[in-house]
């Protein structure tokens, strides 16, 4: 659960309904405080001093407007943070589940989130202004310069460090071997006093077995002592964390960001290719060995491509405000695609797939429509909530939003996909809810121009059926249902439907967000 502190104003304002906790539960990596600054809003983690920046607070007046722009904010804070992409997605479900607010905020807290305010917006401003930063390039300066005292310790610390180590601690991404008495050799998970010696074992039979798997591919012997090496320095720094090259995947990113602190240089580009090579090796020795599946070297791979172009920028700011440019560049080149497809109206026809009778529906939308939109209007349309994962495919291609997308296979981002680009002559698939498994097969019946160039709602035809029941078990729970319940299995009424449909595509699109 996710606990947030406002101030009075600030909770009336939002209609909140606050909340008595108990003060250790402020101080948890979950409870967050609220300061309003001008136009800004900074809301910090109590625990780690972490900030999120959302302007102009007045637009809220509901707490659910407020948490959707949060998580958005959050969100493209993570995406150019020192975070492994394959972390985001469980960063974000561990902060935003139940919301709860409270109106107790600790004095600490209160003067941390002063000081932020004075680095924004005070005399002795950080933030150069004159460029126009983004939200989340605000909040990434502050927390890259921002240093905390540990008042155990007395120590200080950089507040971006922090939330990295609560990355690289908190949560995992571990790689899940098929144990069989070939690989079973290189594991160890006693928790006696031995432990370290076993890790230095197993550390060492890898070790002589990649050597071993170099020779029998004929490797050069500078190519095997460059990979060797490679291989020993990052198998020692995941056993300096107490963690083995399986424990996780995108450790090696962290391996990446911190070479510089921990080899005392920086290697050359050429350096940078030689090492991406090296550990791709490493990481094919360890599928061999059937220590990674094929999903799990893919997401290892990724970690070491995110983690030298992220160490490889010369500035951190710098290619902060590249990343920027490109998102603002990305979005024009958006609207130039799908502007070609606005004269366009395609009739489609959507049947959940093994169900009797047939439930289905046949809508007509605008060509430029991109495809995570059509996907909630298909959802919308079978009285789905949004509360569970989906994705759309066509044969082995797969469409996931951004967030979701695993880094391997043939998956493509939803949100640059219109339906102007599909290929109308082969069935789509939309699967929702990978318990349920509900299938929903997608047929693009017939285009046309439309009378009016505007963009335009989809519009209802026809349909047949209910819709589905969230949870229920998929078609046959279904199935059950409609023997005691005759609504389930009758005629669609378009009147009815029409006066909710908009609104419930608009909330299924604010859950993904």
């Amino acid at each position: 659960m996710v606990i947030i502190a406002v101030e009075n104003s600030l909770a009336q304002h939002l209609h909140i309904n606050s909340q008595i906790m108990s003060p250790s539960e402020l101080l948890d990596t979950n409870a967050w405080t609220i300061r309003v600054a001008g136009e800004f809003m900074i809301i910090m983690n109590n625990l780690m001093s972490f900030p999120v920046i959302v302007r102009h607070p007045q637009r809220f007046n509901d707490s659910r407007s407020f948490m959707t722009a949060f998580k958005r904010e959050f969100l493209q804070l993570l995406e150019i943070s020192s975070i492994p992409h394959a972390k985001i997605r469980m960063i974000r479900d561990a902060q935003f589940g139940k919301v709860a607010f409270t109106r107790q905020i600790q004095p600490e807290t209160q003067q941390q989130l002063q000081k932020y305010q004075n680095l924004m917006i005070g005399p002795n401003s950080i933030i150069d202004w004159e460029k126009n930063p983004s939200n989340a390039e605000i909040a990434l300066q502050l927390a890259e310069q921002t240093q905390i005292i540990n008042q155990t310790t007395d120590e200080e610390y950089v507040v971006m460090d922090i939330f990295e180590d609560y990355s690289i601690t908190d949560f995992k991404v571990p790689s899940h071997p098929e144990l069989n008495e070939h690989n079973r050799r290189y594991l160890y998970r006693s928790l006696s006093i031995n432990d370290i010696m076993n890790a230095t074992a197993v550390g060492e039979k890898i070790l002589d077995d990649y050597e071993e798997y170099l020779e029998e591919r004929n490797k050069s012997e500078s190519i095997i002592d460059r990979d060797l090496d490679c291989a020993a320095d990052y198998i020692g720094y995941c056993e300096a964390l107490g963690e083995s090259v399986l424990d996780d995947l995108t450790l090696i990113y962290h391996y990446f960001i911190n070479y510089e602190k921990l080899h005392n240089e920086r290697p050359t580009d050429t350096g940078f290719r030689s090492k991406s090579d090296a550990f791709r090796e490493f990481g094919k020795f360890l599928r061999a060995e059937d220590l990674f599946s094929s999903e799990d070297y893919d997401k290892f791979v990724q970690a070491v491509n995110q983690g030298i172009k992220d160490l490889n920028s010369k500035q951190r700011m710098y290619h902060l405000q590249r990343i920027i440019r490109d998102m603002q560049r990305q979005v024009r080149n958006q609207r130039e695609h799908a502007i070609q497809y606005v004269n366009k109206q395609y009739t489609i026809y959507v049947e959940l797939s093994n169900y009797n009778p047939k439930m289905w529906r046949r809508f007509t939308v605008s060509g430029d429509t991109r495809l995570d939109m059509l996907c909630f209007t298909i959802l919308a349309a079978f009285n789905a909530d949004g509360n569970h994962l989906f994705e759309l495919q066509q044969g082995s291609v797969r469409y996931q939003l951004p967030i979701f997308d695993s880094g391997f296979g043939q998956t493509k981002d939803i949100t640059q996909s219109w339906v102007g680009d599909c290929d109308v002559s082969h069935d789509f698939h939309l699967i929702y809810d990978f318990g349920d498994m509900w299938d929903f097969k997608i047929k693009f019946e017939e285009i046309k121009p439309k009378r009016i160039p505007a963009h335009t709602s989809p519009e209802i035809i026809d349909g047949f059926g209910y819709g589905i029941l969230e949870d229920i078990g998929g078609v046959t729970g279904l199935a059950q249902v409609a023997k005691d319940d005759g609504s389930i299995n009758s005629q669609l009424n378009i009147t009815e439907f029409k006066k909710k449909w908009a609104r419930q595509i608009e909330k299924i699109h604010n859950c993904y967000e």
